[in-house]
């Protein structure tokens, strides 16, 4: 929710209340910042180890890493099909109509 304000609050953090409020919430929460660490620290870390070790910028990575974070996160967000899902039109194959995002279906003859 970009910049939205329901009663003075910032909407994001109404949603991240949200998600704390109830058992569910925590443990979707919980469940996610353990798996998204054990990936990290298991996956993550040893490539950019190798990447710095070979002369390469490994910040650049983690920049890109935290890029496909926030475009995943906004096409949650959103539905696929809507225009502000974030789906970059180089993967997607183009716009649909009325500007939305057309997602290939992968079993077409189309898709890559």
């Amino acid at each position: 929710m970009d910049g939205d304000h329901v009663g003075g609050l910032d909407g994001e953090l109404i949603e991240r209340v949200v998600l704390n409020e109830c058992e569910e919430g925590r443990r979707i929460a919980a469940t996610f910042v353990r798996i998204f660490g054990d990936f990290v620290s298991n996956d993550v870390r040893p490539i950019l180890r190798e990447f710095a070790g070979e002369g390469g910028e490994p910040q650049l990575l983690m920049n890109g890493l935290a890029e496909l974070l926030r475009s995943t996160a906004t096409s949650i967000e959103f539905s696929l099909d809507h225009p502000r899902a974030g789906t970059p039109t180089a993967l997607t194959g183009g716009s649909g109509p009325d500007g939305a995002t057309e997602v290939p279906d992968p079993g077409s003859a189309n898709a890559d």
